[in-house]
């Protein structure tokens, strides 16, 4: 049996693929599709040598709105090399979906723009560029809404859906117009926006910070699960809210006695400070955490979130990274001391976790 979890260099995106094996059969699962050159090629060579082998994509999971983690999907999509048609579902929560599925028409704007010129950072696209529009001709998008409480079983692999709840998708539908707007007006700032880090700072004094929630409403809308087969478990976290996390893991009946054990956590919105709290990592019981950022945006990844969670788990950890840039935010003294293993995922490793 092998079971992995690949992380693309998604530039500051987010794309994996978890592939499940056995004597007889492969299950493949891709969430998101990242940014960047590099990122395509590597998806578009797994489409080819998934299609190669007469195997599928059994899943694919498009967690939320935001370009980082939708570009890369509409990319593939539009690429006429690659055979989409091995897909056999679509997870996507898009505007229209959820203004229909909440019987509401409060948005006006529901397909979403994607920059398609980085330098200009232009909001505006043609007609069909959407991901809804391009998902409406496949017939492989599941055009249910996903929420808190689903789960999916494919022969065993079970996902437990754990953010968004129907709640945050409501809110969402009725200021979608309002929201779209702060984040478009984000994007035209990025440039004057700070990416200071806070490597500088030790792991004692950044884990006394007061933790402070993610206010995005998309990222609070991002699809998140907990994956199981057999004895094997992964946390997938997506942009998503840590309140959400918790109370989907509480009504699973995981407390701070009774925690979750995970092979494999995907630390939430690039390890930014306001996407894991202390809460949060009560619940969690776990050695392995991924991070997926190049360091490029408001200086992701946040080192504070990576020192809660040092100091919550009472084991040593292991932080994988999809960038060798990583390698400034602990010195060596800090990883011998605290027990920290950073690995960085690459071509020689074949930018797996897990096996």
């Amino acid at each position: 049996m092998c079971k992995y979890i690949k992380v693309y260099p998604a530039a500051n995106g987010d794309s994996f693929l978890i592939r499940i094996k056995d004597d007889s059969d492969i299950k493949n699962i891709i969430i998101d599709g990242g940014k960047g050159e590099l990122c395509h090629l590597m998806l578009k060579n797994e489409f080819e040598q998934m299609e190669n082998n007469n195997q599928r994509v059994n899943l694919l999971v498009v967690t939320h709105i935001d370009d980082d983690h939708i570009a890369g999907i509409i990319k593939i999509f539009k690429d006429k090399k690659v055979n989409t048609s091995i897909i056999d579902r679509v997870w996507f929560n898009s505007g229209t979906l959820i203004a229909s599925e909440l019987k509401g028409d409060k948005g006006s704007n529901f397909n979403f723009p994607i920059a398609s010129d980085e330098s200009s950072r232009k909001m505006s696209v043609r007609q069909g560029e959407t991901l809804e529009g391009i998902l409406e001709e496949t017939g492989v998008w599941h055009k249910k809404l996903i929420s808190t409480g689903q789960f999916y079983d494919d022969d065993g692999i079970i996902l437990r859906v754990l953010s968004p709840d129907i709640e945050t998708l409501k809110e969402l539908n009725e200021k979608w117009d309002s929201e779209l707007k702060k984040i478009v007006k984000k994007r035209m700032k990025k440039k004057m926006m700070s990416s200071a880090t806070d490597y500088h700072k030790s792991i004692n004094e950044l884990a006394a910070e007061l933790f402070e929630e993610d206010s995005s409403l998309f990222n609070k809308s991002s699809i998140a699960f907990l994956l199981e087969h057999e004895n094997f478990r992964l946390l997938m976290l997506g942009d998503s809210h840590p309140s959400t996390i918790v109370n989907s893991l509480r009504n699973l009946g995981y407390s701070d006695e009774n925690k979750l054990r995970v092979d494999i956590m995907k630390i939430s919105h690039h390890a930014s400070k306001k996407n894991t709290s202390p809460e949060l990592l009560k619940l969690i019981d776990c050695e392995k955490f991924i991070i997926s950022s190049d360091g490029s945006k408001h200086g992701l990844p946040n080192k504070e979130s990576l020192a809660r969670i040092i100091q919550s788990m009472d084991k040593p950890v292991a932080f994988y990274f999809n960038y060798n840039l990583m390698k400034k935010i602990f010195s060596p003294e800090e990883c011998q001391e605290n027990n920290i293993t950073c690995v960085y995922l690459n071509r020689d490793n074949g930018y797996t976790v897990g096996g």
